[in-house]
């Protein structure tokens, strides 16, 4: 029986907001799979617009009534996702667009539309799965994301998941999957005491890090609260320098 939301935040109260923040995208991320396209043509693989001019509007304002954003404000974005100039599938590439006349910072705008998307990502994964993929240069197959975050399972074996859709596949057990090195010198582990379970792979020949969960913690919990839950490990990684090269469940690359 995986371990919701409230009782994590009674485990753990200095992750209070992270995870009501999550909680709320998971309110709309339910509520949005009603609104969105099923696979056919308007969920085709090449297709990175999947929130058509029916759907964008009615999207966006669920997406605005549960994060708080005054939707007139933001209206050029809804105009922008209704005329179909977003295209989703260039933001796993990290190449989101620039809309003017909003009243937000670039890096706000990106963390908007990351958590906009998300469900079109996993719309997708329903409509084309690809879990048990090989994860070729360590991107994923469907969306062509880093990994930021792996799983070890028996064998043992390494899997590889993608947070903007959710794909997993297998990944060389030993090596970086974002410059692909097998040197082992230049492979290093984090640990935490705190966090059993848990653990951050970092590489020096790229500066970036990969985390890594064990499957007794995803018998209590999804890969996404695994995530969540184990931030204090991204901001050790990333306080000596290291790179986290795909956002986590609320958008975030870069802890505070």
């Amino acid at each position: 029986m995986t371990t919701d939301i409230q009782t994590l935040i009674e485990q753990r109260p200095h992750l209070k907001d992270p995870l009501e923040l999550y909680a709320k995208w998971q309110r709309f991320h339910h509520k949005a799979g009603e609104l969105l396209p099923k696979k056919g043509p308007a969920m085709s693989p090449e297709d990175g617009r999947a929130y058509s001019r029916e759907s964008a509007g009615a999207v966006f304002r669920l997406f605005a009534s549960i994060f708080g954003l005054q939707g007139e404000d933001f209206k050029p974005l809804l105009q922008a996702l209704e005329a179909g100039e977003i295209d989703f599938m260039r933001f796993p590439l990290d190449e989101f667009p620039a809309i003017s006349s909003l009243p937000c910072s670039e890096d706000e705008l990106t963390s908007i539309l990351f958590l906009l998307s998300r469900p079109y990502f996993m719309a997708r994964r329903e409509a084309y799965p690809l879990d048990g993929r090989q994860w070729e240069n360590g991107r994923c197959p469907l969306c062509s994301a880093r990994a930021a975050l792996s799983s070890i399972v028996e064998g043992p074996l390494r899997r590889l998941h993608c947070s903007f859709c959710g794909t997993c596949g297998p990944y060389r057990f030993i090596g970086c999957p974002t410059c692909e090195t097998e040197d082992a010198t230049k492979l290093n582990t984090i640990m935490s005491e705190g966090e059993p379970g848990y653990r951050i792979v970092t590489c020096d020949a790229c500066q970036t890090y990969v985390k890594v969960v064990e499957s007794s913690v995803l018998k209590e919990m999804t890969l996404d609260l695994a995530d969540m839950v184990s931030l204090p490990l991204d901001i050790v990684a990333q306080g000596k320098g290291f790179q986290r090269m795909a956002p986590n469940p609320i958008s975030l690359k870069k802890i505070e």
